[in-house]
């Protein structure tokens, strides 16, 4: 009789240990975890543009034209290699386009997806130069974040990325 009464003092005394938690510890279940990357839209309309060759940080999806391969680095734009040689590609330059994901390319146009927007974009057959012949605005979903929230953007802003929020 005594070890049960010692044993429910116990847990009556434990239930009443505070833990010690923050309120910094617990995550906002109605806010995310992310930040928005946003640009105003004339900006981000400019911001397509060929560089020179960048270094990888991720990869996404590959496509390969002619004797290319495009590779995509998500929400930033695509490293282009010339692979004549399968063995040794080498890294000819970088196709800025933010917030793109996925490409596709017919008769040296490459269609592109920038954020919300839909691009083309005339390709020389040296990826060497670029022309954006035609931008169809608002053509894709808002991007979610990670952790599944919208955005809450001004009028004439574009959502190009999502990164982890810091304290």
């Amino acid at each position: 009789m005594k070890k049960i009464l010692l044993l429910g003092l116990i847990m009556f005394n434990s239930s009443c240990i505070y833990l010690g938690h923050e309120e910094d510890d617990i995550t906002d279940p109605f806010e995310s975890s992310y930040k928005a990357i946003t640009l105003n839209r004339e900006a981000f309309e400019q911001s397509t543009v060929l560089l020179e060759e960048q270094p990888h940080e991720t990869s996404g999806r590959i496509y390969v034209k002619d004797n290319y391969l495009i590779i995509n680095e998500p929400n930033k734009g695509f490293h282009i290699y010339n692979n004549v040689n399968p063995k040794l590609p080498i890294n000819i330059g970088f196709l800025k386009v933010l917030g793109a994901t996925n490409i596709s390319i017919k008769n040296n146009v490459a269609y592109i997806n920038n954020a919300r927007d839909l691009i083309a974009v005339k390709l020389n057959s040296e990826f060497n130069t670029i022309e954006i012949t035609k931008r169809v605005k608002n053509m894709f979903p808002e991007k979610v974040s990670p952790d599944g929230f919208l955005p809450d953007l001004e009028e004439n802003e574009v959502l190009v990325n999502w990164v982890l929020k810091t304290n």
